[in-house]
């Protein structure tokens, strides 16, 4: 008995090996080759000039970040200000301030504007999704179809993980037989290739189940926020209603939301983001701050601090649902964007390679069905 099943268990992971790696063969072609790209998004970005460099990135003080804010609305008649952030890792001594029409309270139309935080001046307005990176993002993440792609991206990486998983099954009996790397030359092209997929393919697993995993999380992002809108940013904003609605500019700057915040947080965190009062991440009442920790996984898993726009009081500071926090997380697993340029290359080593397995499994499926076919048209 125990043979017989054996062998429809082998027999089903190589149907499913097969089927689920030729369904996703041609998105994961374009997965990769996007995905190998964005992996160095701030040397591009950097490169084409898309966040301006500030002239006095080591200045050891800065202007007043209300006065980046003046100067940046200044040049935006008609538009409210959305948010601004810092990086002071990427892009040291420039403020990003997001703005939109007066009437949006989401960032759908969002551009964003640089200023020198040591001087305040303008440095420039992009739209972040119009460059060359961010049209990339937007395929490779959402397959230019907003979160319905998000989706379709999700359910490439479970094939992908299907794929892997069974092909794990299918390859270990050959183990067994054939010295783990050994490639059979001189007996045919389909067989030198046959086991340069199963040698490749064992070397990237590791990576591979982790950018699948990681991919499979990412497509829930926007899912994700919408349910943490909808419950634990809806319960804030509910404790929190009784407070005055802000209407045009709020009475409490953001430098004082800013110092408010960084002293209600942990020892070592800082200000991320601010994100102004009454947009779909903040209440109509109140800032929405969003603190990073000082390294490791901390920096990742931000916690939220809601400030009063009427009296500058921190009100409450949250922690990020585990949901979100597992989303976060898996950015730079996925992107290998944290452990510097090292990192990076071998990340996209490791992608190229992956391509060169999904199109030489395609190879093999083709090659070994023509075969059949010319078998099964040759005369009796």
């Amino acid at each position: 008995m125990n043979a017989p099943a054996t062998s429809r268990w082998f027999r089903f992971n190589l149907w499913m090996h097969r089927w689920a790696s030729l369904v996703a063969t041609l998105p994961f072609l374009v997965l990769c080759v996007t995905g190998s790209v964005l992996i160095f998004h701030d040397e591009i970005d950097q490169a084409m000039g898309v966040v301006p460099v500030a002239q006095n990135a080591e200045a050891a003080t800065a202007r007043p970040l209300a006065e980046s804010v003046a100067n940046v609305m200044a040049t935006h008649p008609g538009q409210r200000v959305l948010s601004v952030g810092i990086d002071a890792d990427e892009h040291p001594g420039v403020l990003l301030v997001s703005t939109a029409p007066a009437g949006d309270h989401d960032f759908t139309r969002a551009v964003a504007s640089f200023t020198d935080l040591a001087t305040a001046k303008p440095l420039g307005t992009k739209d972040l999704d119009k460059t060359f990176t961010g049209i990339l993002l937007d395929l490779h993440a959402r397959w230019f179809l907003g979160p319905l792609g998000e989706l379709i991206g999700a359910l490439v990486a479970l094939l992908v993980l299907l794929s892997l998983l069974s092909g794990l099954v299918v390859y270990a009996p050959y183990v067994k037989k054939i010295a783990f790397g050994v490639l059979r030359r001189g007996r045919g092209s389909r067989l030198l290739q046959l086991d340069l997929h199963n040698f490749i393919g064992a070397v990237v697993l590791g990576w591979a189940l982790v950018v699948g995993i990681t991919g499979f999380l990412l497509g829930f992002g926007t899912v994700a926020l919408g349910v943490w809108q909808h419950t634990e940013l809806a319960a804030v904003q509910a404790q929190y209603g009784h407070a005055t609605p802000v209407e045009g500019q709020p009475k409490v700057d953001v430098d004082h939301v800013w110092h408010a915040a960084l002293a209600a947080a942990p020892a070592g965190w800082h200000v991320v983001s601010t994100i102004w009062p009454d947009t779909n991440f903040s209440a109509p009442s109140h800032y929405t701050v969003l603190l990073g920790g000082a390294k490791g996984l901390e920096e990742r898993l931000y916690r939220v601090a809601l400030v009063n726009a009427a009296t500058g009081n921190v009100d409450t500071v949250r922690q990020l649902p585990f949901y979100l926090k597992a989303i976060l997380v898996s950015q730079p697993l996925h992107f290998g964007d944290y452990g510097g340029l090292a990192l990076k290359i071998l990340w996209s080593a490791c992608a190229w390679l992956t391509l060169f397995i999904t199109g030489n499994g395609a190879w093999l499926w083709w090659s070994r069905r023509r075969r059949r076919v010319s078998r099964e048209e040759v005369p009796a």
